[in-house]
């Protein structure tokens, strides 16, 4: 009998080079961010749609169920959305003018060159980029993640590794961002057992501090 459950365990779980494949898309989208070409946010569309793929491939068994959406969840996700909204603008509020002027320069480098306050960007944020990212990071990594570290430990690196990557897409100011608006949404993913809460929050999060509300 446990060999038998054993095979049906391998069987229904993603195979490795569906992982791999999940974990090279993010690769290149670090790549696309430090590239962040005139036309970014149609090709990181067209990009985040196969990323999703690819995550839904190589998540663990269980993902629709986790994508299921309830009325609590989605409250859930648009409250943290905007609550993590407002300390983001209390924040560089403090970091750029209020008490101090060292992010000032990075922000607007940024929203100068990605261009976000237009429909397009926030309809793909809130639909394609924000959805690819958590697929992967809260439906692929994380979970893979807490069988060896348990919950706090697989979201504590599950943060860490998704900052590292921002850094290493040349957005210093997107990686600051991460630290404590991905260890939310990993820990909503863990305490909910849902995507649906970190996704919409961060759908919320980002529509709002790019496109409909940006600090510069």
């Amino acid at each position: 009998m446990s060999s038998v459950s054993h095979s049906t365990e391998r069987a229904r779980s993603p195979r490795p080079r569906y992982v791999v494949a999940a974990a090279g898309a993010m690769a290149l989208w670090s790549g696309l961010v430090a590239w962040s070409p005139p036309d970014f946010f149609r090709l990181a569309a067209v990009f985040s749609a196969a990323w999703i793929a690819l995550s839904a491939t190589a998540a663990p068994p269980g993902l629709l169920a986790r994508l299921r959406p309830t009325v609590a969840d989605v409250a859930l996700g648009l409250g943290t959305g905007g609550a993590l909204y407002g300390l983001t603008r209390a924040f560089l509020w403090a970091t750029c003018g209020g008490l101090s002027e060292a992010l000032c320069r990075p922000m607007v480098e940024m929203y100068v060159r990605f261009e976000t306050r237009a429909l397009f960007p926030a309809l793909a944020l809130a639909l394609l980029i924000a959805p690819a990212e958590e697929l992967f990071w809260r439906g692929v990594v994380q979970p893979r993640l807490v069988g060896r570290l348990g919950a706090p430990g697989a979201v504590a690196l599950a943060t860490s590794l998704a900052a590292i990557v921002a850094l290493a897409s040349g957005e210093p100011f997107l990686a600051l961002a991460t630290l404590p608006t991905y260890a939310a949404w990993g820990a909503l993913s863990a305490w909910r057992g849902s995507l649906v809460p970190a996704l919409v929050s961060h759908a919320t999060w980002s529509v709002l501090v790019a496109s409909l509300a940006p600090p510069v």
